[in-house]
């Protein structure tokens, strides 16, 4: 959900590239007309033909925030106490997930995961991680291993009401991209570009520098040029790995294209079985060999944009 460039509150579903405004997410979600859409949308507003409009409520121009140009120091905070809060009782069920998630302790060490208790066990300021319900707590690092972002994913996204949470734009931009920290390096001649922190810190706990698209956001040209930039300074090359679902070979069809107009010829792969990477790590504990860049060439499709299954 986001304001548009008027103030127009929208929203997106990235997962089947639904959009619209609050008619249309009415309309989508209970079959009604665009009419009846506005019907009781008008109806839950206060607003009917034989009554008055309520008074408009308007808000103080003074309390509204910028969008900041750098990360908040309280978000800094945030994420340091849910990195110390993971070790104690409070953290049990999130150690519990990602060891389930085959992230040992090293990683989880280096790239300050942690655990958001909920906003009833922990207080935080407005504008962080609501904290519906129990989280795990994601960093996002730029290339040289600063702290940019957080995203806390709720466990139980039914529970939650949705599966990420974000600090809001008054508090850090969003970087789009997030680069984890690897606690070892692999003999390797690619980059793997995944959907998401935890594909992407599964490919960074195996040796690969790895990227991770923070969202669904489709990518654009800056997205691929920052990918293309930062393969070419360590002189390797790139490979999306990327879900096998629409939203990922959406991905892929958009952001491949790009990064060969950035001067990068990437690699498309999409893993076996209906599964993210993540996923296919743990069903296959030698998935690693697959990328042994002697072998490379005969896993990975020649076309940029028409990636296979291994």
């Amino acid at each position: 959900m986001f304001r548009d460039r008027h103030g127009h509150e929208r929203w997106r579903c990235w997962s089947s590239d639904h959009r619209g405004d609050a008619v249309d997410l009415v309309a989508a979600t209970t079959g009604r007309s665009r009419a009846d859409a506005i019907d009781w949308l008008a109806e839950r507003t206060g607003v009917a033909n034989d009554r008055p409009l309520p008074p408009v409520v308007r808000r103080d121009p003074s309390v509204v925030r910028a969008p900041a140009t750098a990360m908040d120091p309280a978000v800094g905070h945030y994420v340091r106490m849910c990195a110390r809060l993971l070790d104690g009782p409070q953290g049990k069920d999130v150690r519990e997930w990602l060891q389930g998630r085959g992230f040992d302790d090293a990683t989880i060490s280096a790239n300050m995961i942690g655990v958001d208790p909920s906003r009833l066990r922990l207080r935080r300021p407005k504008g962080l991680p609501t904290g519906v319900s129990v989280a795990a707590t994601f960093p996002a690092f730029d290339p040289s291993g600063n702290l940019t972002y957080v995203q806390a994913r709720y466990l139980q996204p039914d529970v939650a009401g949705r599966k990420y949470d974000n600090p809001s734009a008054a508090l850090a931009p969003h970087p789009r991209l997030a680069f984890p920290i690897t606690t070892r390096q692999r003999d390797v001649s690619t980059v793997l570009v995944c959907e998401g922190l935890p594909d992407a810190l599964t490919a960074a706990q195996a040796g690969f520098p790895a990227i991770a698209l923070l969202g669904a956001h489709t990518p654009d040209e800056s997205v691929a040029a920052r990918i293309a930039s930062h393969a070419a300074n360590r002189e390797l090359g790139v490979t999306l790995i990327c879900d096998p679902d629409p939203a990922g070979r959406r991905v892929a069809d958009v952001l491949a294209p790009l990064l060969s107009r950035a001067g990068v010829e990437p690699a498309v792969i999409t893993p076996p079985g209906g599964v993210d990477l993540n996923a296919w790590a743990l069903r296959d504990r030698s998935w690693v060999d697959r990328f042994d860049p002697d072998v490379r060439p005969h896993i990975v499709a020649a076309s940029p944009t028409n990636g296979r299954e291994l």
